[in-house]
C-alpha cells in the first residue's frame, strides 16, 4: 500500500501553485466506474480534472506523483476554450458524435441499443486542439435545451459523423504495422480477425452501430453472420462466421480480457454478440 494519498498530493500542489485551487472529487466514468480525481481551478471557467489512482500506483514517492501532475498542469491548466462555444448550437452539431458505454443511470441524451443488449448509445461532442489533443463533453438534456438543439437532428448528425469516421482493420495489418513485417507474412488462415473503431481510436466502438457497414463486411467475407467481441469503449473485434461456433467461448474470453487487460473505465460489457444478416 502506498504511503501517500491524493490528499497528500493536494497539500504539496497548494504550496507549489498558490494561485490555483485543488479540489478532491470523484468522477463517474463509463456509466458506473467511480474514479478519484483532483479538479484544478483558476480564473478560467474550464476546470481540468486529473485522475490520481494510476499516478499514485506508478509513482515510487509523493515527490514523483507531484512531479507527474505538475507536468500535466503546466501543459494544460489554461486550455484555449471559448466557454460560449459550449452552448453554441452550430459548434456542437458540427462536432457531435455517438459514443457507447455499458447501461447506466447517467442523465445523458442517450438511447438503448437493441442489437447489443447491455450497451447504451449517448451523444457527445469533441473538439481537437492539436494533432493528438482534444477535449469532449457528453450531452445532457439541459445543455441540449440551452443550446436550442433538436434531439432528432442531433442524433442524425451524430450518426453521420460517427459512421463517416468508422474503420475496419485486419489484425494482420495491425500486427504488420506494429512489427514492421510485410502484411503477407502476418496473414494466416487463423488470422481472420478484424478491429472496428474510428480514425482516432477513441470511443470508436460506436462504429458497430453502423449496420450497413457490418453487413457489407459480412458479404465481403462470404458469410451471413459475424461475431462482435466487445473489447472496450474504444474498439471491438469482428470475426466472420463460416462454421458452427460456441458463443460461450467468446463470452469467457471477453470476461478474462476485461478482468486482466482493460482499464475499468474502458470496460464495455462482459459478453460477445452474434449479428445475423439473413
Amino acid at each position: 500500500m502506498k504511503e501517500f494519498t491524493r490528499e497528500d498530493i493536494i497539500e504539496r500542489l497548494k504550496d507549489k501553485y498558490p494561485k490555483l485551487t485543488f479540489v478532491p472529487t470523484t468522477v463517474t466514468k463509463n456509466g458506473d466506474v467511480e474514479m478519484d480525481a483532483i479538479t484544478i481551478r483558476d480564473e478560467n471557467p474550464i476546470a481540468p480534472t486529473i485522475y490520481t489512482a494510476s499516478i499514485i500506483e506508478r509513482s515510487e514517492s509523493l515527490e514523483e506523483a507531484v512531479d507527474i501532475i505538475s507536468g500535466i498542469i503546466e501543459q494544460n491548466i489554461s486550455p484555449n476554450i471559448d466557454i460560449d462555444k459550449l452552448q453554441n448550437k452550430d459548434f456542437i452539431l458540427s462536432r457531435i458524435r455517438i459514443g457507447v458505454q455499458k447501461c447506466s443511470d447517467e442523465e445523458l441524451v442517450k438511447k438503448s441499443v437493441p442489437d447489443f443488449p447491455g450497451m447504451e448509445a449517448y451523444l457527445y461532442f469533441v473538439e481537437k486542439t492539436g494533432s493528438h489533443d482534444s477535449w469532449s463533453v457528453k450531452l445532457r438534456p439541459k445543455l441540449m435545451s440551452t443550446a436550442g438543439i433538436d434531439e432528432s437532428e442531433a442524433w442524425a448528425l451524430a450518426e453521420q459523423h460517427t459512421f463517416a469516421a468508422a474503420t475496419i482493420t485486419s489484425m494482420a495489418e495491425i500486427i504488420a504495422d506494429m512489427t514492421g513485417m510485410d502484411i503477407d507474412e502476418c496473414e494466416t488462415p487463423d488470422m481472420d480477425i478484424y478491429v472496428i473503431s474510428n480514425a482516432d481510436k477513441t470511443k470508436g466502438t460506436a462504429s458497430i452501430l453502423n449496420h450497413d457497414m457490418l453487413k457489407q463486411f459480412a458479404e465481403e467475407h462470404g458469410c451471413s453472420s459475424i461475431v462482435v467481441i466487445s473489447s472496450s469503449i474504444h474498439e471491438c473485434i469482428l470475426v466472420p462466421i463460416h462454421e458452427t461456433i460456441h458463443i460461450e467461448e467468446f463470452d469467457a474470453m471477453v470476461r478474462e480480457v476485461n478482468a486482466t487487460q482493460v482499464a475499468p473505465e474502458d470496460v464495455l460489457v462482459d459478453r460477445a454478440y452474434i449479428v445475423n444478416f439473413d
